[in-house]
């Protein structure tokens, strides 16, 4: 199972970091851009605003997700054979054109990208040095890069970290959840001040009875979701916790969610459904209080009413939620040019998928990627519908 888990966590950042690689990009220098301001990268892709018009290139490696006022980024480039590699992490201003470097982690294994976060000007991601795939224990490490210094600063989280690992911002910390992976293995939640800099323990978990999945901000709190091992089968709940890290309610949300996977293309009965809980979670929000957001690792994406149990949102593999902290967003990812409906971005507004304003245009319609960021940064990745080398690609930015 952990194999399982590992290589669907990693065939994520692989499917991402394909999507930002494509084939037929353009040689650095051939935007109007001034040369200076140009990434040293022998590919790059231009970056437009919502139009259409070119503000900029980036690196056609970038990793990207939306900041305020621009992209977070890394180059994570391995070699063939190798499992790690030093990654550079950049931002790029969307105001000055300018792309900066922030920072090299040497020796990278695996950068969990769907739990960048922003908070206080700064940029938050977590990523494990050491070979994820070795079977001894891998460092998990806190990145804090801050744009307006250009810099960036490591924190050790674990030495005993997994790849998958998540985070969340509440009361003025950082909650990271991670998962020890040497005995006795626990699941921890690890709490970062940014004030000081330190790092403490918040809670523990023996993984002979329970699993994280996930944690999320709340309302004067945050949200776990634990899934409770053993008896007569293992058991989704969704946790509430206080500012003082004080459980203030448990519910299970395990049949909910397999009614909602039911309704996925593929899932053939509930056994299959209990399959996919078993996995972790990429996506993981609660809305108003009442609306879990979940997806699995870009095989099923949910959205479920906490309080009717209905099934808002169940959807397969053409749709896939936003990445970042921003605004939790829905979109189709493929399209035909003869089919009737285009290519949408829709936002999760009181339990319904709102379509925004936008359509990419072309030649940038194969939406790849959507990212948001608390400010209202919207970032969205593009194809020209091409695959492998003959593939285009572009960066829709624009703040709200």
């Amino acid at each position: 199972m952990i194999k399982r888990i590992l290589s669907a966590a990693l065939a994520l950042v692989l499917v991402i970091t394909a999507a930002a690689c494509g084939g037929k990009t353009e040689p650095k220098g051939a935007s109007g851009v001034p040369e200076e301001t140009q990434p040293a990268a022998e590919n790059t892709m231009p970056i437009l605003d919502k139009g259409g018009d070119i503000i900029g290139r980036i690196d056609a490696r970038a990793v990207c997700t939306a900041a305020d006022n621009g992209i977070f980024y890394s180059i994570f480039a391995l070699s063939e054979n190798r499992f790690t590699a030093d990654a550079e992490y950049r931002f790029f201003d969307k105001e000055s054109g300018r792309d900066v470097l922030l920072g090299t982690l040497k020796d990278q294994g695996y950068e969990a990208v769907y739990s960048r976060t922003e908070y206080n000007g700064k940029l938050y991601t977590l990523a494990v040095t050491g070979n994820p795939m070795s079977g001894e224990p891998v460092t998990l490490v806190l990145l804090a890069a801050d744009p307006g210094s250009g810099s960036m600063k490591e924190y050790v989280i674990s030495k005993t970290g997994f790849p998958y690992a998540s985070m969340a911002v509440s009361n003025g910390k950082l909650l990271v959840m991670n998962h020890k992976m040497t005995e006795p293995k626990l699941d921890k939640l690890y709490e970062f001040d940014p004030v000081s800099e330190t790092v403490s323990e918040a809670l523990s978990f023996s993984s002979d009875t329970d699993s994280l999945r996930g944690v999320c901000s709340a309302k004067d709190g945050f949200y776990l979701l634990r899934l409770r091992i053993g008896g007569d089968g293992n058991t989704l709940f969704l946790d509430r916790y206080d500012n003082a890290r004080v459980k203030a309610s448990e519910l299970s949300v395990h049949d909910t969610l397999v009614k909602a996977v039911m309704d996925i293309p593929g899932i053939l009965n509930r056994q299959d459904a209990l399959n996919e809980l078993g996995m972790n979670v990429s996506t993981f929000d609660v809305e108003d209080d009442r609306y879990l957001i979940y997806e699995n690792f870009g095989l099923s994406r949910l959205v479920v009413d906490l309080q009717t149990g209905e099934t808002v949102l169940a959807k397969d593999d053409i749709c896939s939620f936003t990445v970042g902290s921003g605004l939790p967003c829905i979109y189709r990812m493929d399209f035909d040019p003869e089919d009737v409906e285009e290519p949408y971005i829709a936002g999760i507004i009181g339990g319904e998928l709102v379509k925004l304003d936008f359509a990419p245009a072309d030649p940038y319609r194969l939406i790849r990627m959507v990212s948001h960021s608390a400010g209202g940064t919207w970032l969205v990745e593009a194809s020209d519908g091409s695959w492998g080398q003959d593939a285009a690609f572009g960066l829709y930015l624009w703040t709200e």
